[in-house]
């Protein structure tokens, strides 16, 4: 396969990778051409202005370049680590950054026997916007909803995008009940912002959304709050969309439900 520009030679695109390999490598040894130029320059003039020995202004001279280099490396690779756990579309936190952060959270809750929620957010009717609307309108619609979740979730929350049109959002000492104002919250600005788009996403861009949190799953591990998480979005889903559901803890068995004992009496008294 050729790619083709005017004025430039056909050349294959399998070459692409190789020729940018070459140019930093090139860009990475001239870089290091510089440095101990610099390295030279700076000795030189520490030597002539304070009367040090050449092999103590060297050595000062070295530790003051390499010192702003790693300094200009170190924000480089911050940026680049941040790059690699962001979703490009959404802007929220990609999959292996939700999974991790879940993974600490998790880790941390247990510890501390702090509550711990997940939300899941199912996109609705994102394929419908693709397919009638093109695929820039989908991924408009997802922006939107990742910029939702940056304004709407607190500080402590950590919302990633799971899949095409999933997204997780682990809040850390937080219990169910707390979990969905978050997510009302979340349905709320999304319908705002939607309404003042206008057009299509206007009319089909809406959420579901399932919350599970450490009380409503039988034990505490990741696996089983996403599952819980999962069950409660799929009732979300299956009830009609664009509302929120929580997964409900389980029965105990002996555990005596009071409300349930006084509609029984109720019921009873009711009979006779």
């Amino acid at each position: 396969m050729h790619t083709t520009m005017a004025g430039i030679e056909d050349r294959p695109l399998t070459d692409r990778p190789l020729r940018n390999a070459i140019s930093a490598r090139t860009r990475f040894a001239l870089a290091g051409v510089v440095v101990a130029a610099a390295i030279a320059a700076l000795a030189a003039v520490l030597g002539a202005v304070t009367g040090l020995g050449a092999g103590t202004s060297s050595f000062l001279a070295a530790a003051l370049v390499l010192t702003v280099v790693g300094h200009r490396i170190g924000i480089r690779i911050a940026a680049l680590e941040k790059h690699s756990l962001e979703d490009p579309v959404t802007r929220v936190g990609n999959r292996r950054l939700g999974e991790e952060e879940l993974a600490v959270e998790v880790g941390r809750a247990v510890r501390s026997n702090m509550p711990l929620s997940l939300m899941l957010l199912d996109v609705d009717n994102l394929k419908k916007l693709n397919d009638a609307h093109g695929h820039a309108c989908g991924d408009r619609a997802l922006a939107l909803v990742g910029e939702v979740l940056r304004e709407t979730c607190r500080s402590r929350d950590v919302p990633a995008r799971f899949g095409g049109d999933e997204f997780a959002v682990v809040l850390p000492r937080t219990r169910s009940g707390e979990a969905q104002v978050v997510a009302q919250r979340i349905r709320t600005a999304l319908a705002r912002r939607r309404a003042e788009i206008g057009g299509p996403i206007a009319k089909l861009l809406t959420v579901s959304i399932g919350i599970a949190d450490f009380e409503s799953i039988g034990e505490r591990r990741a696996s089983d709050l996403v599952q819980g998480a999962d069950e409660a979005l799929y009732l979300a889903k299956s009830s009609g969309r664009d509302r929120v559901e929580v997964k409900r803890p389980p029965r105990v068995s002996g555990v005596i439900d009071l409300a349930e004992v006084r509609a029984t009496k109720k019921s009873r008294a009711f009979k006779l």
